[in-house]
């Protein structure tokens, strides 16, 4: 009886500890979220400022790859409502690193060429540009190191469940009076349900 009372403490804390995880999983989706939504804000103060480099040849794609990093953004914080496509969302973030340096490369380019003699003119102080640039990039940085996480949760769950699916897995053995019985073929609990459903046995 003792051991039986061992094996539900075990298995109800298991449960509880998996639910703590699915929570983890919400809250870093949520943060996911939330970071995206900002760096929409903070792109669209970048589209704002990005006037002030009209006179330059790289003009038109710096207002190209500002609206894209933007777009890109707001395709996040759409996905983040479906928490099951991290795949998904980790190739949108890839794709929003990815173009987001190459838009940090032709603003510094800009930037160099017009303080030391190349082509074109930058209208007004832009410090505050490269503000809004490193805003970006915090942002992207702490939105892959939560999908990071959640991967690093997911494939230790599927590590510690590995062998185990929704396929009942039936172990027999033999009483003292021989008579044969099976640990998931009597009367019992079923506790969840799918890879992660429990059967207790009495």
């Amino acid at each position: 009886m003792a051991s039986t009372a061992r094996v539900i403490g075990f298995l109800i804390a298991s449960l509880v500890l998996g639910m703590g995880s699915g929570q983890a999983s919400a809250d870093e989706f949520r943060h996911i979220d939330q970071l995206a939504a900002k760096i929409q804000r903070t792109t669209k103060r970048l589209i704002g400022e990005v006037k002030h480099y009209r006179d330059t040849a790289a003009y038109c794609q710096l207002m190209l790859d500002s609206q894209e990093i933007h777009r890109l953004a707001t395709h996040i914080h759409d996905a983040t409502y479906f928490e099951g496509r991290l795949t998904h969302l980790e190739s949108d973030l890839r794709e929003l690193d990815r173009k987001f340096h190459h838009l940090e490369s032709v603003f510094d380019r800009v930037e160099h060429d017009a303080n030391f003699g190349g082509s074109g003119y930058i209208h007004g102080n832009t410090a505050h540009v490269k503000r809004l640039l490193n805003s970006i990039e915090d942002s992207i940085y702490n939105m892959r190191s939560d999908v990071a996480d959640i991967r690093r949760r997911r494939f230790f769950q599927r590590d510690e469940n590995y062998g185990h699916t929704s396929r009942p897995v039936y172990r027999s053995y033999y009483g003292s009076l021989g008579s044969r019985s099976h640990a998931y073929g009597g009367i019992g609990i079923t506790i969840g349900r799918g890879s992660s459903r429990i059967y207790l046995g009495f």
